[in-house]
């Protein structure tokens, strides 16, 4: 755990104990008090505090993997929460955006229509 972590925390209780926290930093060093936090009721929760060049671990593929590898034929479930987000589908709406908004030339008087006007009819040809 300590390759990718720097704090692990272990939670555990078993059906007629209490419920217990394990918590260590990579140095050797533990400590196991008794937890009056939310109960488990049975079973054992592992948090890895990870480091920061280790984030590929918080892909579901990548704990997917691990896990297989590593834990494949243990006989106890081995489960996963993960927190999704629903993708929400867009809202559709319309725009108007007029794309041509230089008058054909010829439609006009041409007293009306400046040296400019008649460049920029000539460049969009």
């Amino acid at each position: 755990a300590y390759l990718v972590a720097d704090r692990v925390t272990v939670t555990s209780k078993h059906n007629d104990d209490e419920q217990y926290v394990w918590e260590s930093s990579a140095g050797g060093s533990f400590t196991v008090k008794p937890d009056s936090g939310e109960s488990l009721g049975r079973g054992t929760r592992i948090i890895l505090y990870l480091k920061e060049d280790q984030a590929d671990y918080l892909e579901e593929r990548k704990v997917k993997e691990v896990v297989k590898k590593h834990s494949q034929f243990i006989g106890y479930p081995i489960k996963v929460v993960w927190k999704k987000k629903k993708k929400k589908i867009k809202e559709k709406y319309t725009e108007d955006e007029e794309l041509n908004k230089t008058k054909p030339i010829w439609t006009r008087n041409p007293d009306d229509i400046s040296q400019e006007e008649y460049g920029e009819f000539y460049k969009s040809l």
